[in-house]
């Protein structure tokens, strides 16, 4: 009996699979390899969770798993890598195709290949919040985001969509949806020409409808596993539908930046995103509607979320907007 328990423990431990990091200072690190991009390599081990590791400092590595391979000019799958005796340098082994070596300062992107999406790096994120206030009125709140964002080669899509119905002792204090598109070409390692289009529809405010279609370059200051940076400036046109059935349409200069970054080995998130516009319109010195928040990862697909909302409207008449708000939410991410 007891020789069967242990055939039976042998069956069930015998598929775990172990990826492996030798470091030039001579340390090894075993674990599964999540992936690689920027400067890091994000390994998940069973001792220490996740752990972020410089890849200038990975002298060899060795995955008994199938990885996809990107380099700065050609993309290449792996059915596992063998550690190297050369430092610096991994072997790609693909079956009866000759063992292959690579220089790790080559790498790009390490990761697991899909089987629809292949070397597209996809992700998102659906929110589902409250309004945080002082008031003593009863009030019911709907607030729904929903962010995807996917990327593939030199291109980026990021869709996105926002969801309000507030109501303040069941009076309507707020009803509007707003959605769009960006898309952004890289073409070159940390430059990129956006192009973005926005619709807004507001079922209660002063301005019923708004269009915006927006086009310029951006940078992408740093972008590995623990986040990311980059700012754009875009030549924006605006069109207004007012509930009183006027209309105005303006050109201006839209400048923005997105801000994300772990803290705490992954365990928190600090998101900051802005959008400051300039249009040329007389009455109106710019607009900027910001956000600034903190995400607690509760595991790998859900999260606890504070944000705060900051809409603002710098004019020379009666029509300035000084708005914030904080909001709790509970995210889904994918």
């Amino acid at each position: 009996m007891s020789r069967f328990l242990w055939l039976l423990s042998l069956l069930f431990t015998w598929p775990v699979m172990a990826d492996t990091l030798w470091l030039d200072n001579g340390d090894r690190l075993t674990g599964r390899i999540e992936l690689m991009e920027g400067n890091r390599l994000i390994l998940q081990t069973e001792f220490a969770g996740q752990v972020a590791v410089d890849i200038r400092r990975i002298r060899t590595l060795e995955s008994d798993g199938p990885l996809l391979i990107k380099t700065r000019d050609d993309t290449k799958r792996a059915r596992r890598i063998q550690a190297s005796e050369t430092e610096g340098e991994i072997v790609l082994v693909n079956g009866d195709t000759p063992p292959q070596p690579l220089q790790i300062a080559d790498l790009r992107q390490i990761m697991e290949p899909q089987p629809i999406i292949e070397d597209w790096v996809w992700d998102g994120r659906a929110t589902f919040s409250l309004e945080l206030d002082n008031t003593e009125s009863r009030k019911r709140d709907l607030d729904i985001d929903v962010t995807t964002e996917a990327r593939h080669g030199d291109w980026r899509h990021v869709l996105s969509s926002e969801f309000e119905r507030d109501y303040r002792d069941d009076i309507k204090s707020r009803h509007w949806w707003e959605t769009d598109y960006t898309l952004s070409w890289f073409f070159a390692d940390k430059w990129f020409w956006q192009n973005r289009v926005s619709y807004m529809r507001d079922h209660l405010g002063d301005i019923e409808r708004q269009i915006q279609i927006g086009s310029g370059p951006g940078y992408e200051w740093w972008n590995n596993a623990l986040g990311r940076f980059e700012t754009s400036a875009r030549f924006e046109h605006i069109r207004m539908d007012a509930r009183d059935g006027s209309d105005s349409r303006t050109n201006g200069l839209g400048l923005n930046w997105d801000y994300r970054r772990y803290l705490w080995g992954k365990r928190f998130q600090l998101v900051h995103n802005a959008e400051t516009i300039i249009p040329n319109d007389s009455n109106v010195d710019y607009l900027v509607d910001a956000e600034l928040g903190l995400r607690y990862l509760l595991n790998s697909w859900a999260s606890l979320s504070l944000m705060t909302e900051w809409d603002y409207i710098s004019s020379s008449d009666e029509k300035s907007q000084n708005e914030r708000r904080y909001k709790l939410g509970l995210g889904v991410n994918w």
